[in-house]
C-alpha cells in the first residue's frame, strides 16, 4: 500500500462530493466540488463558488489565471486578476447565446484542442473559439470523452466511440455489444484499448477487439469501473464504483487494489488525476484523497488491529515472518499482497527476529525461541531477549542475548542448544555488540556503555571498562558494530572505540543524520536510524525518509532486510517497506514561492505586490506556499536586510507594528538537496499625521506660533525694556545718590586723613622746633659760657701759665658741647621725604646701600659735589668718587646723565 492523505472536505467546509481534480503550473490543485472550485496549495483550502444551485462537474486550467469549468446548466471561466491570490472573477460563456445551450445540460468534461477550449454535455460539444461558441451535436447520446495523445475522443451510447476533427466527428469504432458500456480510450503499444465498465479491457486493432486477460479482471468488471487514467509509468489507474482503485500493468498483469479496507474515505473513485509530482488524486463520492504513489516507501497499516506494532520481520524461503506487541506472524510469499492471511504462531510480544547460520532466533518477552516454518522451540528459562548476536570464542560458536535481567550465552550441545546465565551484569539491556577482538560491549542508552570480557569456564562476564554518559554528548546514546568498530553515537556525534589507547575519536555525525541515530550498514549504504527519522546514505546522497517521521517505534532503532531490493521498518499500526529504485526523480517544476496572499490582519483586506499600504493596516500577513504534496517543505523568511528566520514547515508570516517606509518581504522553501527564493516589495505610508501635507501644516504652524510668540515676545520686550529704563533710571539715581554720599564721605575721610597727618606732621615739626630750639638753647649756654671763659681769659694776668690753662677750660668746654644731633635730626627729616624715592630704587637696584640712596636723593635734588660734601661729611673729590661708584651700580653707560637719569626715575 502507499502513503494516504484523506481530506474530509465536508469536515473541511465544502461539499462532500468532488468530481473533477486539475493542477497549474504553479502545483495548486483545483477541484470541482458540488457549487464551488477549491484550491489547495497543500496549506490551505479556499473555495470560490461559482452557482448556488447548479454542481460544478468538470475542470480544465489552461494556467494559473484562467481555470474554465463546467457545471449543471452552465459553464464558464474563473479569471484571475488579483495578483494570484485566488480571488477569481466568474465569467459564464453561455449566457451570451442561449439559444446554442439547453440550460438542463450538464458539462461533464472540458479539453483544449488547437488552443480551443471544448464542453462536452451529453448532448453536445461546445467549442469556444473566441466570442463564438459552436455546437456540434452527439449522433445519439455522448457518454464520455478523453484525450489520447492530444487528440479527442468520444463515445456514444449508441453508435460506438468518434474522433474530434476540426468541427466534424469521425468513427473510429462501433460494436453493439460494447458501445453502451465504452467509458474510455486510452492508447498502448501503438493501438488503442477501450475501457468499458463492466466487461473489461479491450485492445483495438485494424477494427477489430481482442478482451485483456490480467489477473484479476473479473473483480475489476463486478467493481465497476468508473474513471480512469493513464499513469506517467505505463500502468492503468481504474475507478470504481464499489471497491475503490486498482492499478493494472498490462505488460506484467499485475494488479494493486487500493480501497476502504487499505485507507480510502470512499470506495466510489469519480476521477483520478495524477499531479507533477507523479502521485495520485482522487476525486471521491465522500472526500479527497492522496495517494503517495511515487515514493520509495510502501506500507502495511493495520486498520483492524490484525497485527498490532510491528518490532521485526525477517524471510525465510517462502516464508514472511512478522514480529509484533501482539505476537508472531506468518505469511506466505506465494500469497497475493491483496490477500495478507497474516497467520499467528506466537502470542505475546516479540521484540526482534534475527537470522543467524540460517536459524530463525525469536526475541520474546518470555525468553528466546527458534522457529522453522510454523514449528516454535523455545530455548532456556530468561525471560525477555531483546536481540541476539553470534559469537565466536576460543574456536567455538555462541549466541549472545541481552534480556531482562543482563545477558544470555546460548551453546550448541550436539543438535540442542543449551542456555546460561552470564554472572557479572544483571541489568535489562537492549543493546549489545561484540567487537573483533572478542569484547563484548553493552548499552544502556541513559547511563553508558560497558565492555566485558567473557570467562567461559565461569560463565560470567568480567568488567574491563565504564564509558559513563556525560563522557559522550547528548542526553542518549546508541551502540552500532560498523566497518570501524565500535561506535557510540550521542547527540550528533559518533565516537569510534580506539583498541590501542582504550578511547574513542569524536566526529561530527551532523544534523542530518538524526540524534544518536543507530548504524546499520548494508553492502554499500548505511542506514542511521533514531526515534525521529530513518536516513539512508547511499553513496551518492543522504535520503531522509521524512514521511516516517511521526510513525516510527520509540527505541526500535532497527530494519530488516527482506531480500536485496527490500527493507522492512517497524511503525505503529503495521509496518512500512523502503523499496529501491521504486521512486521516480521529480522535474524541477517549481520556479519560486508562490505568495499566496497579502493581507491586512485587522480587517482582510487583500494587497497587491508592490503596494502602498495604510498604516492603519500596518499589521500584515504574509501567506506563501511551495505546493509540493509528496515532499516535506520548510520554510524561512526576513524583511529588508534582517537575518533569516529559523526553518519552519509553517507557509505564514505575521509582520507587527510595521513603521512606515519601503519594505522588502523575502521566503524561501527547502525540500531535498533544493531551494527556492521569492520576494516582494510594499510600502507602508505615514499615519495622516506624520504625511507631507502634513509636515507642511505643522510647519505653518510652527511659523505662526513663532510669529505670535515673536510678537508677544517683543511686546513684552518692549514692556519689560520700558520698565527696566525705569528700573535703571531709579537705579542710577539712586547710584548717583549713593555715590555723591560716598563721594563726601570718601572726601571727608580723606581730610580727616589729611588733617590727621598733618596733625601728625604738626606734631613732629614741634617735635623738632622743640628739638632745635633745645639745641638752640644749649648753643646759647655754652656760647655764653665759651664768652664769659673768653672774658676771663683777657682779664686775668697775661702769664702764659694762667692763659694756658684758660685756653685748654676752653678747648675742653667746646669739645664737651661738640654734637651731630642736628646732622642725625637733618638726616632722619631727609630720608621720610624720600622714602618713596628710595623704595623704587631699592626694588630695581637691590645693590645700593644707604649712602647710596642718600647720595641719589641729593642728586636729584641737582645738588653739586661741594654742596653734598658737607651734607655726607666727606670731601667734594669722595663725592666724585661716589658718583663714579653709583653709576656702576646703576647701570649707566659714559654718555648718560646721572644726575638727569635720577630726576626721572
Amino acid at each position: 500500500m502507499y502513503q494516504i492523505t484523506h481530506y474530509d472536505t465536508k469536515n473541511l467546509g465544502f461539499g462532500a462530493q468532488s468530481w473533477d481534480i486539475e493542477q497549474d503550473e504553479n502545483g495548486i490543485i483545483y477541484i470541482a466540488n458540488e457549487n464551488q472550485v477549491l484550491i489547495y496549495d497543500g496549506s490551505e483550502w479556499n473555495s470560490v463558488e461559482t452557482n448556488n444551485a447548479m454542481a460544478n462537474r468538470s475542470l480544465f486550467v489552461k494556467n494559473k489565471d484562467s481555470i474554465y469549468f463546467g457545471a449543471d446548466g452552465r459553464f464558464g471561466l474563473l479569471k484571475n486578476e488579483n495578483n494570484g491570490y485566488d480571488k477569481f472573477e466568474i465569467s459564464l460563456l453561455n449566457n451570451t447565446n442561449k439559444s446554442l445551450s439547453d440550460g438542463a445540460e450538464e458539462y461533464w468534461r472540458i479539453h483544449e484542442v488547437n488552443n480551443e477550449i471544448i464542453f462536452q454535455t451529453f448532448s453536445n460539444f461546445y467549442i469556444n473559439q473566441g466570442n463564438v461558441i459552436t455546437k456540434i451535436p452527439a449522433p445519439c447520446c455522448f457518454r464520455w470523452s478523453y484525450m489520447v495523445d492530444k487528440e479527442l475522443y468520444v463515445n456514444d451510447y449508441e453508435e460506438g466511440v468518434f474522433k474530434l476533427s476540426e468541427t466534424s466527428l469521425s468513427k473510429v469504432y462501433d460494436n453493439d455489444e460494447l458501445n453502451g458500456n465504452i467509458i474510455g480510450v486510452f492508447n498502448w503499444k501503438d493501438s488503442l484499448v477501450l475501457i468499458t465498465d463492466t466487461k473489461g479491457l479491450y485492445l483495438l486493432k485494424d477494427g477489430e477487439t481482442t478482451l485483456l486477460e490480467f489477473s484479476r479482471s473479473t473483480e475489476i468488471n463486478k467493481a465497476q469501473i468508473f474513471s480512469f487514467l493513464k499513469l506517467d509509468d505505463g500502468r492503468i489507474a481504474l475507478g470504481t464504483v464499489t471497491n475503490g482503485l486498482y492499478i493494472v500493468d498490462l505488460d506484467s498483469g499485475q494488479v494493486e487494489n487500493i480501497n476502504k479496507l487499505k485507507g480510502l474515505q470512499n470506495n466510489t473513485i469519480l476521477s483520478i488525476f495524477q499531479d507533477d509530482e507523479h502521485n495520485l488524486w482522487l476525486a471521491l463520492d465522500y472526500g479527497i484523497d492522496h495517494i503517495k504513489l511515487n515514493s520509495s516507501l510502501k506500507y502495511y497499516y493495520d486498520y483492524y488491529g490484525l497485527l498490532g506494532t510491528t518490532y521485526a520481520a525477517v524471510k525465510d524461503e517462502d516464508f514472511y515472518y512478522i514480529g509484533t506487541n501482539q505476537g508472531l506472524y506468518l505469511l506466505e510469499e506465494e500469497v497475493s499482497e491483496e490477500e495478507e492471511d497474516f497467520e499467528l504462531l506466537l502470542n505475546g510480544q516479540v521484540w526482534n527476529l534475527s537470522t543467524i547460520d540460517d536459524e530463525i532466533w525469536v526475541g520474546h518477552d518470555n525468553g528466546a525461541y527458534l522457529v522453522k516454518d510454523r514449528d516454535l522451540l523455545k530455548i532456556g528459562v530468561t525471560k525477555g531477549a531483546w536481540d541476539f548476536r553470534k559469537f565466536e570464542f576460543e574456536e567455538k560458536e555462541f549466541v549472545l542475548s541481552p534480556n531482562y535481567n543482563g545477558v544470555a550465552l546460548y551453546q550448541k550441545e550436539v543438535d540442542t542448544w543449551k542456555e546460561y546465565k552470564l554472572k557479572g551484569f544483571a541489568k535489562s539491556v537492549r543493546y549489545l555488540e561484540v567487537d573483533k577482538q572478542g569484547y563484548i560491549w553493552l548499552a544502556l542508552r541513559s547511563e553508558g556503555v560497558f565492555k566485558f570480557k567473557l570467562d567461559l569456564g565461569n560463565k560470567s562476564l568480567i568488567q574491563q571498562a565504564f564509558f559513563p554518559l556525560n563522557d559522550f554528548e547528548g542526553a542518549v546514546l546508541s551502540l552500532s558494530k560498523t566497518s570501524k568498530g565500535i561506535v557510540i553515537t550521542s547527540g550528533f556525534y559518533s565516537y569510534t572505540y580506539n583498541s590501542k589507547n582504550n578511547s574513542f575519536s569524536k566526529e561530527e555525525l551532523g544534523l542530518d543524520k538524526g540524534y544518536a541515530p543507530k548504524i546499520i550498514e548494508r553492502d554499500e549504504e548505511t542506514w542511521y536510524v533514531d526515534n525521529e527519522s530513518v536516513v539512508l546514505d547511499n553513496g551518492k546522497e543522504l535520503v531522509n525518509l521524512e514521511e516516517l517521521q511521526n510513525q516510527l517505534v520509540p527505541d526500535v532503532l532497527n530494519i530488516f532486510e527482506l531480500d536485496k531490493d527490500k527493507e522492512i521498518i517497524p511503525i505503529y499500526s503495521g509496518f512500512s517497506a523502503y523499496v529501491r529504485n521504486n521512486e521516480v526523480s521529480v522535474k524541477n517544476s517549481r520556479n519560486e514561492v508562490i505568495i499566496r496572499d497579502f493581507e491586512s490582519v485587522n480587517n482582510g483586506v487583500s494587497y497587491a505586490k508592490n503596494s502602498e499600504i495604510p498604516f492603519k493596516d500596518n499589521d500584515l500577513k504574509v501567506k506563501y506556499a511551495l505546493p509540493l504534496y509528496g515532499k516535506k517543505v520548510l520554510y524561512q523568511s526576513k524583511i529588508n536586510n534582517e537575518d533569516w528566520s529559523e526553518w519552519t514547515v509553517s507557509k505564514e508570516r505575521t509582520l507587527y507594528n510595521l513603521i512606515e517606509g519601503d519594505y522588502e518581504f523575502s521566503v524561501r522553501a527547502k525540500y531535498d538537496d533544493l531551494t527556492k527564493e521569492s520576494s516582494f516589495s510594499f510600502k507602508i505610508n505615514p499615519p495622516i499625521y506624520r504625511t507631507s501635507l502634513a509636515y507642511v501644516l505643522y510647519v505653518l504652524l510652527f511659523l505662526s506660533m513663532v510669529l505670535i510668540g515673536i510678537t508677544i515676545s517683543r511686546y513684552k520686550m518692549k514692556k519689560q525694556k520700558n520698565k527696566l529704563l525705569k528700573l535703571k533710571e531709579e537705579k542710577l539715581l539712586k547710584q548717583q545718590e549713593e555715590y555723591k554720599a560716598q563721594k563726601i564721605e570718601q572726601e571727608r575721610k580723606i581730610v580727616e586723613l589729611k588733617n590727621s597727618k598733618l596733625e601728625d606732621e604738626i606734631k613732629a615739626k614741634s617735635r623738632e622746633l622743640t628739638q632745635v630750639a633745645y639745641v638752640n638753647l644749649n648753643k646759647n649756654k655754652i656760647l655764653k659760657k665759651i664768652r664769659d671763659k673768653i672774658i676771663k681769659i683777657q682779664e686775668s694776668p697775661s702769664n702764659s701759665r694762667s692763659h694756658e690753662g684758660n685756653y685748654m677750660d676752653l678747648r675742653r668746654l667746646v669739645e664737651y658741647y661738640i654734637t651731630d644731633k642736628e646732622s642725625r635730626i637733618f638726616k632722619i627729616n631727609f630720608d621720610k621725604s624720600h622714602q618713596e624715592f628710595y623704595e623704587r630704587l631699592s626694588k630695581e637696584y637691590p645693590s645700593l646701600t644707604s649712602k647710596d640712596l642718600r647720595l641719589c636723593a641729593y642728586l636729584k635734588m641737582n645738588l653739586s659735589s661741594k654742596e653734598i660734601a658737607p651734607l655726607l661729611g666727606i670731601s667734594p673729590q669722595s663725592v666724585d668718587v661716589n658718583r663714579h661708584k653709583l653709576r656702576k651700580k646703576l647701570h649707566l653707560d659714559s654718555e648718560d646723565n646721572l644726575t638727569n637719569f635720577l630726576m626721572v626715575f
